[in-house]
């Protein structure tokens, strides 16, 4: 290979000879892999170190160019070489930022890992069972003691001591996704070794005659919501605290309790994530919701963009997970891929760290968007510094080691007090309130899809649709519209994180020690 590093090294002197020699020896890697000594392995992680092209537009191309064929040969090579390059790539996280951060961590998403865990049987969805509310009932109770409605799901209690919870699907595709909810949660509730996930409580899913999804027949109590499809639920008995969210506005529990509920949380679904069992959903994230319907990704948020954050003090409104664990079992996939373990443990910290910023941000609810004298609300007075950077240090030491089996570097856990004083200024100061309503995405509404668009967002004088763009108050937001997150520091944090979480997991599974 000393051909191959004299490329490199004569290359490097200018881009595109770089990019060439690097995709050369890359290709030469992947052909000869048993060949490649340390002295190639080093050449490209200086390529990657190297300074001298950071401000080159199409930098991030040469850095994971080099560390992919880097990840490649790990792959497929034993140690130590396999676990020297883990190691190098991992050292330059820490110090590393912008494109040359992005590369790196894509590259150690990419290495391999394998799940342990098969998907649950569904019961066909499309079989749904017509039946009368009280046939659902649990057995010793007899009428209603109290319903309400939680958006889609009627909470009903009887007048025995049971609670009975019926979901409703919300269109015909909805009815697929209760169907797998159902079957997730009696996988979960009764699991082989393959499955240990911790000291945590799954709801009973109710099945009658073969079924577990229902058409309920008879007249459901209380103002039925609008929009739910038909009388078609799943139902199942809750646990204890299945509605106990651990950033609800004037909880009266002490921190110590809240702080208690995220460790929990973030221990299981890092057990459950290792293993292939994904919480796809555990705050809606979006970069813009407002072009949900014209939009490949339906303006869903991925963190590794680095883009805004559309509403993300509303997303936290009701966590998927709470004093029980996690919830809402409809967002539950399989995944396969590590570039998917990646991203998903990601957006798991993300949400995490979003709905502990609202913990602190619902100890005064009403304090939100502008000040009479039109200047943004500040609240960072509701943040306990000590406090939130400690849960922030909690969830992820807990999230970690349930990935992992072990605990979080040292160098990531220094990087959270900086992090923790950039959140508080965004978090805490309500600068970014406004969205666009662009003129093509008025024109793809009906005249009354647009004037309830703009009714639930405090419109009272209609504006000609079509004619032009509309700025609506409808934050706090994280960053302007079409701009990029306000609080770049945490993107920087989930791609330390997510890829020193993969690359562990790959290092576990052919049990090399990290």
């Amino acid at each position: 290979m000393c051909r191959t590093q004299a490329l490199i090294n004569q290359g490097i002197k200018d881009f595109s000879g770089a990019y060439m020699a690097v995709k050369y020896v890359a290709g030469r890697m992947d052909k000869y892999p048993d060949t490649i000594g340390g002295d190639t392995v080093n050449t490209l992680i200086a390529v990657i170190r190297s300074p001298r092209f950071d401000h080159q537009k199409q930098s991030y191309f040469l850095f994971n160019e080099a560390a992919e064929a880097l990840i490649r040969l790990a792959g497929r090579v034993r140690e130590p070489l396999s676990k020297s390059i883990i190691q190098a790539l991992s050292d330059i996280l820490y110090t590393s930022h912008g494109k040359r951060l992005r590369a790196v961590n894509q590259a150690l998403g990419e290495l391999p890992w394998k799940p342990a865990v098969s998907d649950p049987s569904v019961i066909d969805p499309l079989s749904v069972l017509p039946v009368d509310l009280n046939k659902l009932l649990p057995g010793s109770s007899a009428g209603l003691k109290q319903t309400r409605w939680q958006g889609r799901s009627l909470i009903i209690n009887t007048s025995g001591s049971a609670c009975l919870v019926l979901k409703f699907a919300t269109s015909a595709d909805n009815i697929t996704d209760l169907a797998r909810e159902a079957a997730w949660l009696t996988k979960l509730g009764f699991p082989g070794e393959d499955m240990a996930a911790g000291s945590f409580d799954t709801p009973v899913p109710i099945e009658h005659k073969g079924h577990r999804v229902f058409d309920i027949t008879s007249d459901l109590p209380g103002d039925t919501p609008p929009f739910l499809y038909k009388q078609i639920c799943i139902a199942f008995l809750p646990c204890p605290g299945y509605y106990e969210y651990p950033n609800a506005p004037g909880c009266l529990q002490p921190m110590s309790w809240t702080r208690q509920v995220f460790i929990k949380n973030a221990r299981i679904l890092g057990q459950m994530t290792v293993k292939g069992i994904v919480h796809t959903a555990l705050i809606p994230l979006f970069h813009n919701r407002v072009q949900q319907r014209r939009r490949n990704d339906q303006g869903a948020y991925l963190w590794e963009h680095a883009g805004r954050l559309d509403q993300w003090l509303d997303s936290c409104q009701y966590p998927n997970f709470a004093r029980s664990g996690p919830r809402d079992f409809e967002h539950i996939e399989r995944i396969d891929t590590g570039a998917r373990l990646r991203h998903y443990i990601g957006e798991h910290l993300l949400s995490f760290i979003l709905v502990i910023g609202s913990f602190f941000r619902n100890k005064a609810p009403d304090r939100r968007g502008l000040t009479p004298d039109a200047t943004p609300e500040d609240t960072r007075d509701l943040f306990d510094r000590a406090a939130f950077e400690s849960m922030i240090a909690d969830v992820s030491e807990n999230y970690f080691k349930g990935l992992c089996k072990t605990g979080l570097p040292h160098e990531l856990l220094q990087t959270i007090p900086r992090l923790t004083r950039a959140l508080i200024q965004t978090m805490g100061y309500d600068e970014h309130m406004v969205e666009v309503l662009r003129i093509q995405d008025q024109n793809r509404m009906t005249k009354e899809q647009y004037e309830q668009f703009l009714h639930q967002r405090g419109v009272k004088t209609m504006p000609p649709k079509g004619q032009t763009d509309i700025p609506l108050s409808t934050g706090p937001h994280l960053g302007g519209f079409n701009q990029s997150i306000s609080v770049p520091e945490l993107i920087e944090y989930l791609f330390r994180f997510s890829a020193l979480a993969v690359s562990h997991c790959f290092l576990n599974e052919h049990r090399l020690s990290g």
